[in-house]
């Protein structure tokens, strides 16, 4: 263990406490923040789907009908069915 002493915002101070004390515990949750952290303040990444699909440069009215429908199916019944899987 190392002590360290970091200048953060005010509204930022309960949160670093927080993530020192996730760390501290040094299992499954601080080995995901790690990764995450590490991930978030490394090179940037490419925009996945979801954020790609979220960029304003794409939105438009010619958009809003193929959105709608993606909407519509994220909530249909059939497809929202838990399904088993056979991996033989």
């Amino acid at each position: 263990m190392k002590r360290v002493e970091v200048t953060v915002r005010d509204r930022d101070a309960a949160l670093v406490r927080q993530l020192a004390e996730a760390l501290r515990g040094n299992g499954q949750n601080a080995e995901r923040l790690r990764l995450r952290l590490h991930d978030a303040i490394t090179e940037p990444r490419q925009p996945n789907l979801a954020e790609a699909l979220h960029d304003t440069s794409i939105a438009g009215p010619e958009f809003d009908e193929v959105f709608e429908e993606i909407e519509r199916f994220r909530h249909h019944p059939t497809l929202i069915k838990v399904r088993d899987v056979d991996f033989e």
